[in-house]
C-alpha cells in the first residue's frame, strides 16, 4: 500500500528531486521540452519553490517516494502568465530554454481553482495505483474545500486516468511546437 502526505518544506528537497527526475525522465513534456540539454539545477530551483510557495504531494512506499505532484491554488491565472514571462525572459539568453517556455505559456481558466501543475510516478511503480492514491488524497481535500480543479494531460494513459476521477475536456486540445506532445486541458468541477 502506498501512504501519500503533503510535503509542507523544503527539509525533503534532497529525497524529493531525484525521485521526480526519475519519474519525469520519459514524461511527455518533460521528455520534449528538455531534450538534449542538462536542467538539473533549473528543476531542483523550480522544486524548491513549489515546496514553498506551492503544494507537493508525495506517494512513498517502504520509505521510498514513488510518485510526486505539484498543486498551485490559484485565483486568476495571473501567477501563470507571469511564470511564463519569466521563462520567456530567460529563454532569450539560453535558447535551450525555448520549449520549457512553450510549456508553461498555455491556455489557462482564469477563474479560482486548483491547477496540478505536474504529477509524475517512477516507472517501477506505474500502473500499481499511485497516481491514483495522489488524486484521491488530494481531490478530497478539493472537494471539501469546493474547488473546482485543472490540468493538462499529456499522454492518453493519464488522460484516462484523470477521467476515472471526475475531470472532462475543457476545450480544445493543446499541440505544443516543435512536433510536441498534443495536451488535453481537462476540467474537475467543484462537487
Amino acid at each position: 500500500m502506498y501512504s501519500v502526505r503533503r510535503t509542507a518544506g523544503l527539509d525533503e528537497l534532497d529525497r524529493i528531486v531525484p525521485a521526480y527526475a526519475a519519474a519525469c525522465a520519459d514524461e511527455a513534456v518533460t521528455a520534449w521540452a528538455m531534450a538534449g540539454h542538462d536542467f538539473s539545477a533549473l528543476f531542483r530551483a523550480w522544486l524548491a519553490d513549489a515546496l514553498e510557495t506551492q503544494e507537493v504531494v508525495i506517494a512513498e512506499h517502504d520509505g521510498d517516494i514513488v510518485g510526486v505532484s505539484t498543486w498551485m491554488a490559484l485565483e486568476s491565472a495571473e501567477p501563470l502568465r507571469q511564470q511564463a514571462e519569466a521563462v520567456a525572459e530567460q529563454a532569450r539568453a539560453n535558447p535551450a530554454l525555448r520549449r520549457m517556455a512553450a510549456a508553461v505559456a498555455l491556455p489557462h481558466p482564469d477563474v479560482p481553482h486548483l491547477y496540478l501543475a505536474s504529477m509524475a510516478v517512477i516507472p517501477a511503480s506505474r500502473g500499481r495505483g499511485v497516481g491514483a492514491a495522489i488524486l484521491r488524497h488530494r481531490l478530497a481535500l478539493a472537494d471539501a474545500e469546493r474547488q473546482p480543479v485543472y490540468l493538462e494531460a499529456s499522454t492518453p494513459r493519464s488522460a484516462a486516468l484523470y477521467t476515472r476521477h471526475g475531470f472532462a475536456p475543457a476545450g480544445a486540445p493543446i499541440p505544443l511546437p516543435d512536433n510536441g506532445p498534443l495536451l488535453l486541458p481537462l476540467w474537475r468541477p467543484s462537487p
